[in-house]
């Protein structure tokens, strides 16, 4: 079952939560290093490194961060270990941002136009930048806000957040936070299309894809069959029993490692699809095979 944070959270111990407006504000402590792991970041997220490194794995190259690193992350799926350091604690602080707190910084803050959108290119990998002292200074006055709550704290949290973001344009990486922001809310046909590639195999819901494209589940649908010729369920299924029947017939994997594979959660809808899709079972598709071999 693919993680979905900041959600999953809630049912951990070392992490401190708190809401800020729509947002959520994650403070998490690890004591060991932590294995590789997939989780689903349902939002756009800023991770302070505290303590510790972070390495985030994007096929065959792995982006590093540090203590006293930041690093922002389209919402998306991601492999990532969590190292502890020196004998201490693996620590960081995630802003899992809102997208209406967002678009409305892009539109009021940033000043970000129509003009902005054909001049920034679309940056292909999560970003790591070193913060400034400036940037510090906040990061550690949120840290404060968790450990001494008060009755305005999700508000205060929330001006934090747009503080990180005006501090972040106003350094060095002013275009390239502008090109990430903008890729957030990247919605032309070009996103969409790599969006779908790269995660055919996920587990999404058509909401989730609509969110990841930066549209509303009818804006998605309407532009997913503009796209594909095809209702976007009907044609995700199709590609993910396709390469289900290949698992089958070509590897000694069992049906329920390839329903997971294929991006099907409940193995009993996989099994009902597939049945749909080829008129036999996984299982006596495979048995097949073997009799044939």
């Amino acid at each position: 079952m693919l993680q979905r944070y900041p959600k999953a959270f809630e049912g951990i111990p070392t992490v401190r939560l708190h809401h800020a407006g729509r947002s959520v504000v994650a403070w998490f402590r690890l004591m060991d290093k932590h294995d590789k792991e997939e989780g689903f970041l349902t939002e756009n997220t800023l991770v302070f490194l505290l303590k510790g490194v972070k390495h985030i794995h994007l096929g065959e190259e792995d982006i590093v961060a540090h203590a006293g690193d930041l690093i922002l992350l389209k919402r998306g799926a991601y492999f990532m270990t969590d190292f502890t350091t020196d004998g201490s604690d693996y620590q960081s602080l995630m802003l899992c941002t809102d997208d209406t707190l967002l678009r409305s910084f892009i539109s009021e803050d940033a000043g970000f136009n129509a003009a902005d959108q054909v001049r920034h290119r679309i940056p292909s990998a999560p970003m790591v930048i070193h913060c400034s002292p400036e940037v510090l200074q906040v990061r550690n006055s949120i840290l404060d806000y968790l450990q001494h709550p008060n009755n305005n704290t999700d508000k205060l949290l929330e001006l934090k957040i747009r503080e990180v973001l005006l501090l972040l344009l106003s350094g060095p990486h002013q275009q390239s936070v502008l090109s990430f922001l903008f890729h957030m809310f990247d919605s032309s046909a070009e996103s969409i299309i790599l969006t779908i590639r790269h995660n055919l195999l996920q587990p999404f819901t058509l909401e989730e894809y609509a969110k990841m494209c930066g549209l509303s589940l009818s804006g998605f649908k309407r532009e997913f069959s503009r796209l594909y010729n095809a209702p976007p369920k009907k044609w995700i299924n199709e590609e993910r029993l396709k390469h289900a029947q290949q698992l089958l017939l070509q590897t000694r994997k069992n049906v329920n490692e390839i329903a997971d594979e294929c991006g099907f959660e409940n193995v009993s809808y996989f099994i009902k699809q597939y049945r749909l899709q080829y008129g036999t079972t996984p299982k006596n598709a495979q048995r097949t095979k073997s009799a044939i071999f």
